[in-house]
């Protein structure tokens, strides 16, 4: 029996270890302000992702990889 206490306690610490680690990512906290969500989130964009962000395509040129290789957020809808 008492194996079975030892093991769930060393489970129990690792769960523990890993959950506390966890980053605390502001920009999907609701009960910040709107300001420090969008600084928190630009924060941690690169350089590359945002411009992606601000770039607007064409939907007839937006295969999966473009998309994914400029960091292109939602295409244009042509109409």
């Amino acid at each position: 029996m008492g194996s079975v206490h030892r093991a769930t306690l060393v489970l129990l610490m690792f769960c523990l270890a890993v959950l506390g680690r966890a980053e605390y990512l502001k920009y999907k906290d609701p009960k910040q302000s709107i300001g420090v969500r969008i600084k928190d989130l630009l924060g941690r964009m690169t350089l590359a992702e945002k411009i992606g962000q601000m770039t607007q395509i064409e939907r007839e040129n937006a295969t999966t990889g473009v998309l994914s290789k400029y960091f292109i957020g939602k295409p244009e809808l042509n109409m």
